[in-house]
């Protein structure tokens, strides 16, 4: 028999806060623990640590799944997503652009996802857009994209960004942390009133398919299931390229 459930404890401590969230979205939804670890593919006592607080790097990413599962207000899970992103920032005392360029999994909106790819640029030797083009799988980042891109003028379709991480020498695992980073900020794009056009969602996902042939599906999937996420699995919208 389960051990029952401990309170979390009072206070308005970001995490607690967020798992107070996610047992209520969880309660409503009629889950369990269990089932929803099986649904995520982790263990039940992965979930059990989540739901009580106590699993600081993996918050942003069930917090992101259980809105999406639950049926949640994405507006109220970027805010709980702010809100650690802030704490934690706080709690290393580290500049905010030195932080977000070796951590993902803290990038909300545009404006943070645009600063880190510059600081991942940074990280990566500063190379030049020609250099980037010739770095990245296929020679196929656009120099005139991504200086649109880093200079604030445009967002990265998940293809693009797949591209240029690869360019700057990421690879899977950490690589699924930016397709993670991409899907909270379009989200949020998305409640906005953010659409595009379905021709170039299927574009996007053929090139993400073809990008696998490069540099391996695991690479390449969850920049793809992102993208699918955002665009309704191509029955609506999409990005651009």
């Amino acid at each position: 028999m389960a051990r029952p459930e401990k309170p979390l404890p009072e206070g308005k401590d970001p995490q607690i806060e967020a798992a107070r969230w996610m047992r209520g979205l969880r309660d409503r939804s009629g889950l369990t623990n269990r089932q929803i670890a099986q649904m995520l593919g982790v263990s039940e006592s992965t979930m059990s640590r989540v739901m009580a607080g106590r699993s600081p790097g993996s918050m942003h990413r069930f917090l992101f799944a259980m809105t999406l599962m639950c049926d949640g207000s994405s507006e109220e899970s970027l805010a709980l997503m702010a809100r650690m992103s802030r704490r934690r920032r706080a709690h290393l005392q580290q500049p905010v652009e030195g932080l977000l360029g070796s951590d993902p999994d803290l990038i909300t909106t545009p404006a943070e996802l645009i600063r880190g790819m510059r600081v991942l640029r940074i990280h990566a030797g500063q190379p030049s857009l020609a250099e980037l083009k010739r770095r990245s799988p296929n020679r196929a980042l656009a120099p005139t994209t991504i200086n649109e891109i880093l200079l604030g003028q445009r967002l990265p379709s998940a293809l693009v960004l797949a591209r240029f991480v690869a360019a700057c020498g990421v690879v899977s695992p950490e690589s699924d942390r930016w397709a993670r980073a991409w899907q909270r900020v379009m989200l949020a794009q998305q409640q906005a009133g953010w659409r595009s056009k379905a021709p170039f969602a299927r574009m996007v996902r053929f090139k993400l398919i073809d990008l696998g042939a490069e540099v391996g599906p695991a690479f390449v999937e969850p920049f793809k299931d992102a993208h699918e996420e955002i665009n309704g699995h191509l029955a609506g919208a999409s990005d651009p390229d």
